[in-house]
């Protein structure tokens, strides 16, 4: 049996047995298709962690930009590195809600991506997703930019191993 098969099995039979999840993520974790679950569970709980982080950090990204924070711009441009940086001011994020963590701002935007990504995400994760609301301008410019994300997190965490 393939590792994301195995991953969704044992996910759905902890859901079941020891947590409460919403009714929407049960939905979603039970109808996943071989597509989904392969493209959601076959990362590693670290590669996850590092896409989610990154994706909060470009919601964060806009938060100090808009409230002129210069030395919290560079410390995300210190974090992300130059290049995730400038993917990060092709979009444009608004009405982004107060009192989040990191995960939370990721998840959230992963949302406007891949709703169904997130949802699995966000149980695998064990973050309470909140479904608020988040206006991107430019869906077209969040796909690239939120693809950009994926393949530079998972690419450069391969080359750690």
């Amino acid at each position: 049996m393939k590792k994301y098969k195995i991953r969704h099995q044992n996910l759905l039979l902890h859901c079941l047995k020891k947590r409460l999840i919403c009714p929407a993520s049960f939905l979603v974790l039970t109808n996943l298709t071989d597509k989904d679950a392969k493209r959601g569970l076959s990362t590693t709980l670290g590669e996850t962690r590092k896409v989610v982080a990154n994706l909060g950090l470009m919601v964060e990204y806009h938060i100090h930009r808009r409230n002129k924070d210069g030395w919290a711009l560079f410390k995300i441009r210190d974090v992300i590195g130059q290049n995730l940086f400038l993917w990060c001011s092709v979009i444009e994020i608004q009405h982004i809600p107060k009192g989040l963590d990191n995960n939370q701002l990721g998840l959230m935007l992963l949302a406007k991506y891949d709703y169904r990504l997130a949802v699995l995400w966000s149980i695998r994760l064990k973050v309470n997703f909140l479904p608020h609301t988040m206006t991107v301008i430019n869906k077209d410019r969040l796909f690239n930019t939120v693809n950009q994300i994926l393949n530079h997190s998972l690419v450069s965490s391969n080359q750690v191993d």
